[in-house]
């Protein structure tokens, strides 16, 4: 069956050139999730659509066509807002992979999409701010895993059943769960404080510490997901690969 949208609100997640003048384009957008494009003939010196089709910008986007590559049509701003430069940039281009990663093509995640929407602002607005980047990504990875239904349990042992405590260790068994921290747990997962896990479920990441927590957490539980296949991003973080 045909289809044909109208102006949907969407970010372009990937590009890359196709023949001599167009783009495959993976875009993540707010009614049909992630859509693969083809922009044609938008590297044409008379297009004026290449310069707005950039990672983290807000867009409005209309295709057509059947299938699974469907044909851009229209493109235009929905904002115009200041290029991501810098960790800022390398912080956004993370989620970008992430949603890359973990979404299918045309499954839809409209709380997804403005959770995305709303961290890419946070990352602009913030700039610099290494921490309060930081507290954006781990967020936006709690969402994400809970829009996916991996949702982590944050607010009890899942051996014992008590509440977790502040003061305790806990070691994070991979879809499973808290555990009390034990000798015989050790192997089985990351060891996070019951304080930082507390700090994830309330959205209250707001020091070093859980942050270092929950990131080591976070990366562990993701990678089940996402594979071995490194992410590009994280080599950003410690190279000069970045805009400036």
């Amino acid at each position: 069956m045909a289809m044909r949208v109208q102006l949907q609100p969407c970010f372009v997640l990937h590009r890359r050139e196709y023949r001599n003048s167009s783009l495959i384009l993976e875009v993540f957008s707010a009614e049909y999730g992630r859509v693969g494009l083809v922009a044609r003939g938008v590297r044409s010196a008379r297009s004026q659509s290449n310069a707005l089709l950039q990672a983290f910008q807000p867009l409005l986007i209309s295709w057509s066509g059947r299938g699974d590559l469907y044909t851009l049509t229209h493109v235009e701003a929905a904002e115009f807002v200041p290029p991501l430069s810098g960790h800022s940039y390398a912080s956004a281009y993370y989620l970008t992979e992430l949603i890359m990663r973990l979404l299918q093509r045309m499954d839809a995640h409209t709380e997804l999409f403005t959770l995305y929407a709303n961290a890419i602002a946070c990352l602009r607005i913030d700039g610099g701010d290494k921490l309060a980047a930081e507290r954006n990504l781990r967020l936006f990875e709690k969402h994400l895993l809970e829009e996916l239904g991996y949702g982590l349990v944050l607010d009890h042992d899942v051996n014992s059943g008590e509440v977790l405590q502040p003061e305790q260790e806990y070691c994070y068994v991979p879809e499973h769960g808290p555990v009390l921290k034990t000798p015989a747990a050790l192997q089985n997962g990351p060891i996070v404080h019951g304080s930082s896990l507390i700090a994830l479920a309330n959205g209250e990441l707001g020091d070093g510490n859980s942050l270092r927590d929950c990131k080591r957490l976070m990366r562990t539980i993701l990678q089940g997901y996402i594979g071995d296949k490194p992410l590009q991003s994280r080599m950003l973080y410690t190279s000069n690969h970045v805009p400036k």
